[in-house]
């Protein structure tokens, strides 16, 4: 049987040389940005560290349809499932590698964040001197803004594994039962397996914005509770993410099989 890190590096390696193409086009855009903006004049203290922002969103959604498409890929793929390693295994290393793999991407763009503002660290500096003066007659809000910050990186992970385990839920489903199908219907029976994934994700979606909307509310007068409550939303999310892991494990050993 194969070693959970000998398949966790056979895994993750692809996946890094993807986010490793997609942060050099990163690159390249924030560096023709800036020459753009310096060519019109337009350049502030600020643009720099406003474009690392901007195309970082962006990085981060190519990522994660870039991963996901991959890891779907694994679970029909004879060169994956033919490794010796269980099902659990594979399904498990797979997630794994896949954060580790966003979670590269996203420490990436921290890095680019801070380089940007290097050229402009004493305007950077005197706002951090604003804010450190603003929350100095409140006690609380230091410690709240670590707590609601963690919460609300707690609550960002859970959510994107509930995605990525619902994809694969759906993916593996309809793999299971479109081969019981015709292949008149199977464009069909995918169109409406599209929906609901759309749907589960406008769900997973309002989950999260309204707790994060729901504590910003009420930053200022924080309490336990208050904070507390993205933590609650992220055991939920992850345990409907362990729901479905089960299933997709259970789909992956009794009814899908490889298609190239």
């Amino acid at each position: 049987m194969t070693s959970f890190y000998n398949l966790l590096k056979s895994l993750s390696r692809p996946k890094l040389r993807m986010m490793n193409r997609i942060l050099l086009i990163d690159v390249i855009a924030i560096v023709l940005t800036l020459l753009y903006q310096v060519y019109r004049g337009d350049l502030t203290s600020d643009s720099p560290i406003g474009i690392a922002l901007f195309y970082s969103v962006f990085v981060e959604m190519v990522a994660f349809v870039v991963l996901s498409r991959n890891s779907e890929h694994v679970f029909v793929s004879d060169s994956y499932r033919l490794i010796p390693a269980s099902d659990t295994k594979l399904y498990s290393v797979n997630l794994l590698s896949s954060f580790i793999a966003i979670f590269y991407a996203g420490f990436v763009q921290l890095f680019f964040f801070l380089l940007t503002s290097i050229p402009f660290w004493n305007e950077v500096m005197d706002s951090l001197k604003q804010f450190a003066h603003y929350s100095a007659d409140k006690p609380n809000f230091i410690p709240n803004l670590i707590y609601t910050s963690i919460g609300g990186l707690v609550l960002g992970i859970a959510a994107t594994i509930l995605l990525w385990t619902s994809i694969t839920l759906i993916h593996l489903t309809g793999n299971a039962l479109t081969a019981f199908l015709p292949d008149s219907r199977q464009k069909f029976f995918r169109f409406i397996l599209y929906v609901v994934v759309i749907v589960a994700f406008l769900y997973i979606s309002s989950i999260v914005v309204n707790r994060v909307d729901g504590v910003l509310n009420h930053f200022f007068n924080l309490n336990g509770d208050t904070i507390a409550s993205l933590y609650y939303a992220a055991v939920y999310l992850l345990g409907f993410a362990a729901l479905e892991s089960v299933g997709s494990v259970y789909l992956l050993k009794r009814w899908v099989e490889t298609g190239d």
